[in-house]
């Protein structure tokens, strides 16, 4: 049976010699073949299950880029794990632990100087050793010279680096922060080798990226596969799996495909409907689980009708989140009426915002819209990049329209998403997966209603002052406080549309034993063969 993970069950926290490229034709051609002759070597061996120290996994999105501080795209932060490792680290509970940086601590009382020690045994894949030097350059200096860098926008006040021997260091923030640590275990924080990218400059580095994690990056052909292989001198050991290839697979049937016929020993981001069907197998195991990651709609304020508050209510009341959950997530994915799941801090347990179709024809009539006079928007959704995001998209659009809303769902991808999020020129609503690993609501309402960062799409000023207090706020109840106030307002006037608790859903070979990490993410080398 498909195993479902309650969420009382996630506790949320305070060039080589390759086969040629598998076209999406042959691939799907292939996997009609009922022998194995047809095969290259290493696909015979997953096949067979004889080859213990490889994994093929079906994977639903690319890399875009090798520069793992110039994106925050979720579903690849685990590909980023796992060539360049990070500060820090959420556990797969949920627990900040020590990685790179095996001590910190802060030496004041206002959260402004966090003393940090680097681990001493740490060397980027060309054999140079990581040293305070390489922390600097890749946490202050990096998003300083080069605004693009997501990194300056995720730590935005940190100002200096003191750094006072290759592993002991202090990161001075320009007022007080004592949420930084997570940030250090969040995405775009990586460290990257100071002298390799300066000597081959951004192009070079991407094209041949180095990086301190647990696999280097062997080859990538892009749109189709990524070749990851175990660094014999990475800190925390060799990793038990030598070889990861991830096949790019956007179509979230053809990952089911994969999977059920064994070609991969690990399929993500499959349709829950599918899950209960491939748990029958007896060669596979299937799991749902909730993560630390919210689905939801995010709005542009810059598209005219969105300004409208009656528009907003209309669209928010008029979308049943149960039977969404019921329809596409097996029930698992719990609805929400805030920008946080759960259980999370913030959460604002004691808030519901309901879902009343009259009073959302109510609402879109004072905009002056009706079936008969109706609003027509673009619904923005990927298709395959989380479970049954498109089919939820339709689903939708469907509840809109019978209050009067005609919605146009454009489909795109996750790298086109935040490249138009970026330069602001979303067309409409954004059915978006917003992952944080860490469940604090800096990182959840703090980072998608703030309006100066980047990547914002609600754009009201007003907020930046609001939030820059509450990052600044040492006593944690009044910070919590401060931002469940802040969750229940933005569901209040809709400034973004909360939608379920995200779900993972894996089905990989029963002879693997995977770590499945709240996050969401794939971290291979926490995988092991039985």
């Amino acid at each position: 049976m498909t195993e479902r993970t309650d969420a009382s069950a996630f506790p949320l926290p305070a060039s080589t010699c390759t086969p040629p490229d598998l076209t999406r034709r042959t691939l799907l051609g292939g996997l009609a073949a009922t022998g194995l002759a047809s095969l290259w070597p290493w696909q015979q061996a997953l096949a067979q299950g004889s080859d213990r120290a490889t994994l093929s996994v079906a994977y639903p999105t690319d890399v875009p880029t090798w520069d793992p501080e110039a994106v925050t795209i979720p579903n690849i932060q685990g590909i980023y794990q796992s060539v360049f490792d990070s500060p820090l680290r959420f556990s797969a509970d949920g627990r900040l632990q020590a990685r790179q940086f095996k001590e910190w601590r802060w030496t004041d009382n206002t959260a402004t100087r966090l003393e940090v020690t680097l681990r001493d045994d740490i060397v980027f894949h060309d054999g140079s050793r990581m040293t305070m030097e390489d922390v600097k350059f890749s946490l202050l200096e990096r998003g300083r010279a080069d605004k693009k860098l997501v990194i300056g926008a995720m730590l935005t006040t940190l100002a200096d680096v003191e750094i006072k021997s290759p592993t002991r260091g202090v990161l001075v923030y320009s007022r007080p922060t004592p949420t930084a640590p997570i940030y250090l275990a969040f995405m775009a924080a990586y460290i990257v080798p100071k002298a390799y990218l300066t000597k081959v400059g951004a192009e070079g580095f991407n094209a041949a990226p180095i990086g301190a994690g647990p696999y280097r990056m062997a080859e990538h052909q892009r749109g189709s596969r990524i070749v990851l292989e175990a660094f014999d001198k990475y800190w925390g050991g060799m990793a038990p799996i030598r070889q990861v290839i991830l096949q790019i697979v956007p179509e979230p049937s053809a990952r089911v495909a994969l999977a059920e016929s064994g070609r991969v020993g690990m399929a993500l981001q499959l349709p829950v409907r599918e899950m209960q069907r491939l748990a029958g197998k007896p060669t596979l195991k299937t799991k749902i689980a909730p993560v630390s990651e919210i689905y939801m709609l995010r709005l542009p304020s810059y598209v005219p009708a969105l300004e409208n508050e009656h528009v907003r209510a209309a669209l928010h009341l008029a979308i049943d989140k149960a039977a969404l959950s019921k329809a596409f997530y097996a029930g698992v994915a719990q609805p929400l009426s805030v920008l946080a799941p759960k259980g999370a801090p913030a959460s604002a347990p004691d808030f519901n915002y309901p879902f009343d179709k009259a009073r959302a024809i109510s609402e879109l009539q004072a905009a002056g819209y009706s079936t008969a006079k109706p609003l027509s928007l673009t619904l923005l959704s990927t298709n395959g990049a989380f479970p049954s995001d498109y089919d939820m998209a339709r689903a939708i659009a469907q509840m809109w329209k019978g209050i009067g809303i005609n919605a146009t769902i454009e489909e795109t991808t996750p790298a086109k998403l935040v490249e138009a999020a970026q330069n602001g020129k979303l067309a409409g609503p954004l059915l978006y997966s917003w992952a944080n690993s860490t469940a604090d609501p800096e990182i959840f309402a703090g980072r998608i209603l703030d309006p100066r960062l980047r990547f914002s799409t609600w754009k009201d000023m007003a907020l930046g002052p609001r939030i820059d207090s509450l990052i600044a706020e040492p006593d944690e109840t009044k910070r919590l406080e401060g931002y469940k106030a802040l969750n229940i307002e933005a569901s209040e006037k809709s400034w973004a549309i909360p939608l379920l608790q995200a779900v993972t859903t894996v089905a990989y070979a029963s002879t693997l034993q995977p770590q499945l990490f709240n996050s969401g993410y794939l971290i291979p080398a926490e995988y092991k063969y039985l």
